[in-house]
């Protein structure tokens, strides 16, 4: 067999691989001082305990971005109402820039199911709530992408850890079961007027369960009465 060469297109090492953009001590010297300034700089009031683990809250990331020199920028938002006009779901997208340009979007995103709502109506405090939390949220992991840390802020965290148990479901369930079907149309309804998006249970909040259950109790306790003429 004939000799041959295979000629292969020399390649950049600049552009073949991703490298660091600066040399390792200045990164880890550049992360020591961050977690640092957050030891020195943040207090035991900006962060909030979630089943044991301690979470920044939305002043610890202000504070971080005010001493790094982050700013802001909303770029997107959506907000759903009723036809009423109360607010039912909220979602941003905010870019936070560095000093230097390098700048990352964060989503946020709230809605009044998660808030548990007991009074039933989703107005007052609780429509301001829903904008302002998803900004919120949308701010913080803007925050820790840029910083490059994945963090999870204690807001984004407090939305999740309130669901509800599988007890909670299952006592929910159990009632459910004693309506009849017109009874169920009205809780249907009385859900619907209260804003809240959907009714699948394996997404409802303790809050929320206590407030079917409010709903829910006495139309069995009426089911249970002995009939009399």
């Amino acid at each position: 067999m004939d000799d041959f060469t295979l000629d292969i297109e020399d390649t950049e090492p600049s552009t073949a691989l991703v490298v660091p953009v600066a040399p390792t001590a200045d990164i880890v010297g550049a992360m020591d001082a961050y977690q640092d300034l957050q030891r020195r700089l943040l207090s035991p009031n900006d962060w909030q305990t979630i089943q044991g683990k301690q979470f920044p809250k939305r002043a610890a990331w202000r504070k971080l971005a005010v001493a790094h020199g982050i700013s802001f920028e909303i770029i997107d938002r959506d907000i759903h109402t009723t036809d009423e006009g109360a607010i039912v779901f909220a979602e941003f997208v905010v870019r936070a820039t560095a000093p230097n340009g390098r700048s990352v979007d964060g989503w946020g995103a709230a809605s009044v199911a998660e808030k548990g709502n007991p009074s039933g109506k989703a107005l007052g405090k609780l429509m301001h709530d829903i904008p302002a939390t998803a900004e919120t949220r949308a701010k913080n992991r803007a925050c820790a992408d840029l910083f490059g840390l994945g963090e999870v802020s204690a807001e984004e965290v407090d939305g999740r850890a309130m669901l509800a148990t599988d007890d909670e479901l299952a006592e929910l369930g159990t009632n459910l079961a004693g309506l009849d079907e017109t009874q169920k149309q009205v809780i249907k309804r009385k859900w619907s007027e209260a804003g809240f998006a959907s009714l699948t249970s394996g997404r409802l909040h303790s809050e929320q369960v206590g407030t079917l259950l409010g709903w829910v109790q006495p139309m069995i306790e009426v089911n249970q009465a002995p009939f009399t003429d």
